[in-house]
């Protein structure tokens, strides 16, 4: 039987070129050395990684768009959300996968021998070992915008392509082919138990609204019978409100690249779970179904008696060289008409491969303003092509939490966090500058009339109620957006933000966290104002003059300070320096804003600005640096209701001496370093203190439990998390002022130690291509080098905001853009392309024997500006040279 005589499919020129690549690092150690990663994963280019199997971890991707979650894994676990819509539900590792596909290999010549078949998972999960299974090599390869699973052994070679089509439509592919001379037999199969509710839990009564029917059931399709079915049609009820129900549909449709089933083929449906797996006892571990090849009958209708599911076998036989393809997509809806309409429509191959190449083309496009290549390394510290590599998939994190639309991590309090978007927004502002516009009208519509923002906000779900609210009042969130405003602005020159309009939430409940649209709306620039207000506001008037914690800030898992030592207050006077930084920071950001729009309009909020920086600034050489008996200073973190203790200084709460990253950090971000400068060794002793084996750590030493006044961090174990362990975001902002402070080679002794690609990282939990969010380290509870979580981590932001802006030296001002990169790097050579202003600005810099730095801008010599503080020679690029349509930028040094 021939199945297709060529292999006329873009999906077969991808699966060679990556069997080439993957085959390659197999066969030359030293090929896959420059491209190597811990844990087995490999950067095959600057947009495909290859990850070998592992089982200490594992790396992921998300794919999908506009809110949609459509997470894989290299492990093969899948699922899929968007908001609190889930179309698959997230299994637990070891649980049976809800998306699954299989090969069946005869184990004997007779088809009608019962236990026939050894399935061939093509997938790596679920994990079913048999000796034939046992012969196939398994890989994953995660690109930007598909995944793909290789299963090949010596005559046989499977391929699942996945990834998510612009309107949404969740695409796979499934090949097939025959590398030996003789004719082979074999079945694939596919399993789907999609969910299909607004819910992120599956409860017991759940299977009772979900209905499968095959979109045909003509009759038993066991034996050559009727046309075979082409998918299935999925029917979810459930409830809106009391008075309303809704019916939310899926529809897979599949087909062979032909057009038709593979001639003399045998296809079988079943809408039953228990068909599938044979029994209530059963799972896909264990499915019967796979081991005889068959269902037995068809059952083409499933509901409230069992799980309704999609699975289906189609037996065939490749010819020796031949390869075949079978394409599902999986589309969803909640319009019964549309439901109906796509259950009739046809796919075709052609048309899937074109809308993976539409996205390929647009995920190109979108980042294709900032790049970034480096040449020449130190040896054994950096491996150029992973480091490209890398930045291209830093970029994607730092869009992906930028975009997110909220319940990433399918939980009930994963909402959209004001401090966390409003961070990644003012990286993404680099080079996707209109998406950046939009998200922060957003957020910005999630502060209230007073100027409060919300810490975490919710969309709406689209029954005509408000979203789900995280209203404690940490009070950090409104400086993120003062920031995030000021850097967009810097980036792009777009002043008329400020005048676009932007609403507010009024808040109905706090503790419950309900919230509703104000009847009210303003300016961009008068949202700015309020949220100063309410900063201010919050000082601690009567006597430090410094920034009341409330709840908390960045570091929320240090919430105690904020309590009152009035039973009849919520919230005391107590401190946190850090937050306390960055409104003195947001003052300066406010008044060189105001300065550069309309002076003499704002000509008295200038003034007030400035009177309210000198007097935090007061309070905090007053206030927040602690000194012991023998004269040696530290940055606290702050202080308790009425300055009752400290932490972070001498004597915290449990009588310990003890350090914080954060508050030391920030006195240099915040440009509080420039009024006190002989704290540069107070902060860079406190550093050292602060260093470990995974980079700089939160605090030092870790809080024990039950330490008065520091709220929940004491409960975390030592070592990881914030307390005590490599907490990759504040570790960043630690690099970040390294770099300001000129001390390039301490900053990237500890950039090296983050980067969760360089060596010493063989025990991540996650991704190694992108940032994790921490490291742990604590022997005695055997913790080396795993991290929580990856993807969704404000670390991202950090790590890109700083080797764009120091590493690279791209810092743009209201008045034009500074080139500075920092006067030491583990490589010679770089170029790098920002687009600022609208002006494509291209680096290319070269390190050789000169002693002095020398700049060429398209060919002529710049005179060079020295930074005393950075120690380095910076370029100055005034703003009419940005109105030019490129600039080529030579450094030399």
């Amino acid at each position: 039987m021939v199945i297709s005589q060529c292999r006329p499919d873009a999906l077969g020129d991808k699966l060679d070129w990556i069997i080439d690549q993957a085959q390659s690092i197999q066969d030359a150690p030293d090929q896959g050395e420059n491209r190597r990663m811990p844990c087995g994963v490999f950067a095959l280019d600057n947009r495909h990684i290859l990850a070998m199997p592992r089982d200490n971890g594992d790396s992921r991707y998300p794919y999908g768009r506009d809110g949609m979650n459509f997470w894989v894994y290299a492990s093969g676990y899948i699922h899929s959300n968007e908001g609190l819509f889930s179309h698959f539900m997230r299994a637990a590792n070891g649980q049976e996968p809800n998306i699954s596909f299989f090969a069946g290999l005869p184990r004997t010549t007779d088809s009608n021998a019962p236990d026939n078949f050894d399935p061939v998972p093509l997938l790596p999960v679920p994990n079913i070992t048999n000796k034939q299974a046992a012969a196939f090599q398994r890989y994953t390869v995660l690109s930007s915008t598909a995944a793909y699973f290789i299963t090949a052994s010596q005559t046989l070679r499977f391929a699942v392509r996945i990834f998510v089509a612009r309107n949404k439509d969740i695409c796979f592919s499934i090949t097939a082919e025959n590398l030996g001379g003789e004719d082979q037999p074999l079945y694939l199969s596919s399993y789907f138990n999609p969910f299909l509710r607004h819910q992120i839990f599956e409860g017991s009564e759940d299977p009772w609204f979900k209905q499968i029917n095959t979109l045909e059931h003509d009759g038993d399709t066991t034996n050559n019978g009727p046309p075979p079915p082409q998918g299935f049609l999925v029917r979810v009820n459930e409830d809106v409100d009391r008075t309303r129900s809704a019916s939310n549909w899926g529809i897979f449709r599949r087909a062979f690249a032909t057009g038709q089933p593979p001639q003399d083929s045998r296809y079988e449906q079943t809408t039953a779970r228990q068909a599938y797996v044979g029994g209530t006892r059963g799972s896909l571990h264990t499915a019967t179904a796979l081991t005889h090849g068959t269902f037995g009958k068809s059952i083409p209708v499933c509901t409230f008696t069992d799980s309704a599911i999609a699975g289906d076998i189609t037996h065939l036989t490749l010819k020796p060289g031949e390869r075949t393809r079978l394409d599902i997509v999986f589309s969803f809806t909640n319009s019964d008409s549309r439901a109906k309409q796509l259950s009739t429509q046809p796919i075709d191959h052609v048309e899937v491969d074109s809308q993976l190449a539409t996205l390929e083309r647009d995920d190109h496009h979108r980042h294709s303003t900032l790049s970034v290549s480096i040449g020449q390394t130190e040896p054994g510290v950096l491996q150029p092509r992973v480091f490209d590599a890398f930045v291209e998939h830093l970029k994607r994190q730092v869009e992906f939490c930028s975009l997110i639309k909220g319940y990433v991590q399918l939980s009930p309090n994963s909402l959209i966090g004001i401090r966390d978007v409003c961070q990644a927004i003012e990286a993404m502002s680099s080079w996707r500058p209109q998406p950046a516009r939009d998200k922060l009208i957003e957020a910005l519509g999630f502060t209230a009339p007073d100027g409060r923002c919300f810490r975490q906000y919710s969309l709406p779900p689209g029954n005509g109620h408000a979203g789900r609210m995280d209203l404690r009042p940490f009070i950090d969130q409104g400086v993120w957006v003062i920031s995030c405003v000021v850097s967009y602005l810097k980036l792009t020159g777009d002043f008329g933000f400020l005048d676009e309009p932007a609403g507010y939430h009024r808040i109905v409940d706090e503790d419950s966290g309900a919230a509703a649209p104000a009847n009210e709306t303003d300016s961009v620039l008068d949202h700015l104002f309020k949220i100063m207000r309410y900063l201010l506001d919050h000082r601690d008037h009567g006597h430090t003059g410094c920034i009341r914690a409330l709840y908390g800030d960045w570091n929320d898992a240090l919430d105690g300070l904020g309590v009152s030592m009035d039973p009849s207050q919520a919230y005391g006077t107590g401190v946190s320096v850090m937050a306390t930084l960055q409104v003195y920071q947001n003052c300066l950001e406010m008044i060189d804003l105001l300065n550069t729009t309309d002076p003499k309009l704002h000509a008295k909020r200038i003034g007030a600005y400035q009177q309210d920086a000198d007097a935090i600034r007061q309070g905090l050489q007053n206030f927040a640096i602690a000194t012991n008996d023998q004269g040696e200073k530290r940055i606290l973190h702050g202080w308790g209701d009425r300055r009752s203790y400290l932490v972070g200084g001498f004597n915290d709460p449990d009588d310990t001496a003890r350090d914080g990253l954060t508050s030391n950090a920030f006195w240099v971000l915040s440009g509080m370093l420039e009024h006190d400068p002989e704290l540069s060794q107070v902060i860079l002793d406190a550093f050292d203190r602060l260093d470990g084996k995974y980079g700089l750590l939160t605090f030092n030493p870790a809080f024990p439990p039950d330490v008065r006044g520091v709220g929940r961090i004491g409960k975390l174990p030592p070592g990881t998390a914030e307390n005590g362990a490599a907490y990759i975001h504040a570790t960043a902002f630690a690099i970040m002022a390294l770099f300001q402070m000129g001390q390039p080679k301490r900053a990237w002794e500890q950039l090296l130690k983050i980067l969760p690609f360089t060596p010493g990282h063989d025990n991540l939990s996650h991704s190694p291509f992108v940032m994790p969010n921490s490291y742990g380290h604590n022997p005695e509870l055997l913790i080396d080098g795993q991290n929580m979580n990856d993807w969704q981590t404000g670390s991202s932001n950090v790590v890109l905001k700083t080797l764009n802006r120091f590493v690279f030296g791209f810092e743009p001002t209201f008045d034009g853009l500074w080139i500075q990169p920092a006067g030491w790097a583990p490589f010679k050579n770089f170029t790098a392309t920002a687009n600022i202003r609208r002006c494509e600005v291209r680096l290319t810099s070269h390190t050789n024997a000169a002693t002095d730095r020398a700049f060429t801008i398209n060919g002529e010599p710049a005179e060079s500006i020295f930074d005393p503080t950075m120690g380095i020679d910076k370029l100055w690029i005034p703003p009419q040279a940005l109105t030019e349509k490129s600039l080529d930028i030579l450094i030399e040094s």
